[in-house]
């Protein structure tokens, strides 16, 4: 009886797959995180383009709110804010940063701003 217990304690058939099994939900959780680090690098380029894009169509007198949600494509603005001081034309925007669910951790409702400030045309008068 001694010898079979000895001799199924020395045995390490199946160890590989005990370990694949907890090392796994490491591996999914690292590649959450990655790929949620992707959709943040994401929504501030793309933010950035944004307000970008709004304050120049605001400084030619053009519709700020419209050309920066063109221009967010797909992503969730929650507000464009646009200030004129007369020479400067400055444009807010604020993103809904997309997130993945994350177990245990959940949903994280987080946002992001970017601003872009540009000089204001001077019409050209015939």
């Amino acid at each position: 009886m001694f010898r079979r217990l000895k001799k199924l304690t020395k045995n390490e058939r199946g160890s590989q797959l005990i370990e694949f099994i907890a090392v796994f939900p490491m591996v999914i959780l690292a590649m959450m995180f990655i790929w949620q680090m992707a959709l943040v690098a994401y929504t501030v380029v793309v933010s950035e383009s944004a307000a970008r894009d709004g304050a120049r169509a605001a400084a030619v007198d053009g519709n700020a709110a419209e050309v920066a949600k063109t221009s967010a494509g797909n992503l969730e603005l929650e507000s464009v804010n646009t200030e004129d001081n007369g020479e400067e034309v400055t444009v807010t925007v604020v993103v809904k940063v997309p997130t993945v669910s994350i177990p245990l951790v959940g949903q994280i409702d987080y946002t992001l701003d970017a601003d872009a400030t540009i000089p204001k045309e001077e019409e050209i008068e015939d």
